[in-house]
Formats: C-alpha cells, sequence, structure tokens
C-alpha cells in the first residue's frame, strides 16, 4: 500500500514537473511582438531598482524559491548567462517570494552567477499577468518581447540558444 500511495503522489505532481507552477492558469498578458513596460523592482539587498527594457537584449526569468521547475533550470540559466553575457545578453533573474532570505539562501547555495532581483509579493507579475513559474520573457535590443516561454525549459537546447543568438 506504501508503495502505491507514493506511486500516486508522484504521478499527482506529474503536471507541475512537466509544466511549471501554476498559480494563476490562463495565458499571460504579455505576448510576442508587444514592448515590454517599464518594471519596478527591489534589489536583494532591499534598493529600488529601475529596468529600462530597451537597453536588452534581456532574458527575464520570473521564478520562486518553492517552484520546482524554477530551480530546477537555473543551473543551465547560469550556463546561458556565462556563454552570452560578453556578446550582450543580460539574463536577470526576478524571484517572486515575498521572503528574500529565502532567495538569498538559494543564491548562496546554487552560485548563480547572474544578477537577481525581488517582485516582492509578486506585483510587477501580476502587472504581466504572469500566469506560471518558471515564466521567461526574452526583450529585444528595442525592448519588444521577442520570445515567451513558459515552465521549464532546457536553455542548452540548440534551438533555443539559436534564438536567444539571434538577438545578439
Amino acid at each position: 500500500m506504501p508503495g502505491r500511495r507514493r506511486f500516486l503522489g508522484q504521478l499527482a505532481a506529474l503536471p507541475l514537473l512537466l509544466g511549471g507552477c501554476q498559480p494563476n492558469p490562463g495565458r499571460p498578458a504579455l505576448q510576442v511582438g508587444q514592448p515590454l513596460p517599464a518594471i519596478a523592482l527591489r534589489s536583494l539587498d532591499g534598493r529600488s531598482m529601475s529596468f529600462s527594457p530597451s537597453g536588452g537584449p534581456y532574458l527575464l526569468n520570473f521564478w520562486a524559491t518553492w517552484c520546482p521547475p524554477c530551480r530546477a533550470e537555473m543551473a543551465a540559466l547560469d550556463r546561458v548567462h556565462r556563454a552570452l553575457a560578453g556578446r550582450g545578453l543580460k539574463v536577470l533573474g526576478i524571484s517572486v517570494d515575498t521572503d528574500r532570505y529565502l532567495v538569498d539562501e538559494y543564491l548562496r547555495r546554487a552560485r548563480l552567477s547572474f544578477p537577481m532581483a525581488l517582485d516582492v509579493g509578486g506585483a510587477m507579475a501580476r502587472r504581466l499577468q504572469v500566469t506560471a513559474y518558471p515564466t521567461t520573457v526574452l526583450v529585444d535590443a528595442a525592448g519588444w518581447v521577442a520570445n515567451l516561454w513558459l515552465g521549464e525549459k532546457d536553455w542548452d537546447a540548440p534551438a533555443i540558444r539559436a534564438i536567444l543568438e539571434r538577438q545578439l
């Protein structure tokens, strides 16, 4: 009986592992071909951060420490940052966690090299109607949404790397 319960529990978690953590089902308001609005965020030490979408290309990753697919893709996002930052791609993690200490602890263990910001309480994610975590937005140099990914992605995949490279 314990084996069956564990199997059923794993089966119930499968949608989260395949797609992402979805607090609000549906598509985000943000769509490919639209300008990204100005974003107001906080640094991990609490300072206000202004973000100019036209300074791209950017890869913006909305994530949370409580989201297993978010954590699973972080190492690959870090590899993207390390490989393409020198050519102009800026990767920015945007945590929707309410507790910055949880984010600090996770980042200390994960040893990521790309910058992180806090969307305290998810205000910006709500404004953009981000419906699943992780959600990653590719913004071109002019500030327009060039691509949008919902759920965990393999950032090392050649097809995704080709999309990113076209923005450089």
